[in-house]
């Protein structure tokens, strides 16, 4: 998978997924029949439509892998359609946003580092890898835009927005003090390494408590809003392809069903005809 251009992560996911797969249904053997047997398992159970797809594709990753190993014993899948769910991303507002990133208001390293966080995952719309991923190098305040790099390792330049300039100065002012060491990487921990991604998940989690934010609030969920608030503001299709990093434009087009949502809800409430 590393060969596929997959991010370590991303492996370790398929990984974690394969065990949790082969333990859940108690597959103690590897073959055609009983990997058959496993896809239609998966088809009738009560999981979503892409959670379908993940757990049949790591199969489908798994046989590659094996058979490749093993020459002399090829495992056949069938081919199995599952149709991909529509699940709309939540999204919070702008309102709820600026809550979230002026919760972290004291004169301390960690308010100015969760601060600057929450911001730059909004401002950037970037993954939670990729925050985990940005050195301060990376940043060009001069010309005011960051080097992010994404999945496949594949590099992409996001500008910096005024108020996120401001939040990143202001921590690094105290990260400059506080790292002796010179951590390169932009976000550390108490204890002067990098942050890692469960990390900025309790961030985010316990930020959106404190502001008594009541959707389920994670990481991913700054990048969602920051997308459709662009949407809802003007923004064409493909710029924001390349604003998320995104390698096909269908993976994007799942925001133009939030801001119809949107311009649905505006036209109700203000159109003298609705």
């Amino acid at each position: 998978m590393y060969s596929k251009g997959l991010s370590k992560n991303s492996v370790e996911a398929y990984r974690t997924d394969l065990l949790n797969l082969f333990k859940e249904n108690l597959v103690t053997n590897i073959s055609s029949d009983a990997l058959n047997k496993l896809i239609k398992l998966i088809s009738t159970k009560e999981y979503s439509p892409n959670t379908k797809k993940r757990k049949v594709s790591v199969l489908r990753q798994f046989v590659k892998w094996y058979n490749f190993r093993e020459d002399t014993k090829t495992v056949i899948l069938e081919d199995v359609t599952i149709k991909s769910g529509q699940r709309l991303p939540e999204t919070l507002s702008i309102t709820q946003i600026e809550q979230l990133i002026n919760f972290h208001d004291q004169e301390t390293f960690i308010s100015k580092r969760n601060k600057a966080i929450i911001d730059f995952m909004y401002s950037t719309g970037c993954r939670v890898s990729e925050l985990c991923d940005v050195k301060i190098a990376d940043i060009d305040f001069d010309e005011d835009y960051i080097q992010l790099t994404g999945k496949g390792s594949k590099q992409r330049i996001v500008p910096i927005g005024s108020k996120l300039k401001i939040n990143l100065l202001s921590y690094l002012d105290l990260k400059l003090v506080k790292d002796i060491s010179n951590n390169p990487f932009l976000f550390i921990s108490r204890t002067d390494n990098p942050l890692e991604r469960t990390a900025i998940f309790r961030i985010i989690k316990s930020t959106a408590l404190k502001t008594s934010t009541t959707l389920n609030i994670h990481p991913h969920t700054l990048r969602h809003s920051a997308a459709t608030h662009m949407l809802e503001a003007g923004c064409d299709l493909r710029t924001l392809q390349e604003y998320l990093g995104h390698s096909s434009v269908s993976t994007t087009q799942i925001y133009t069903k939030l801001t119809k949502e949107f311009l649905n809800e505006v036209f109700n409430e203000s159109h003298p005809r609705a």
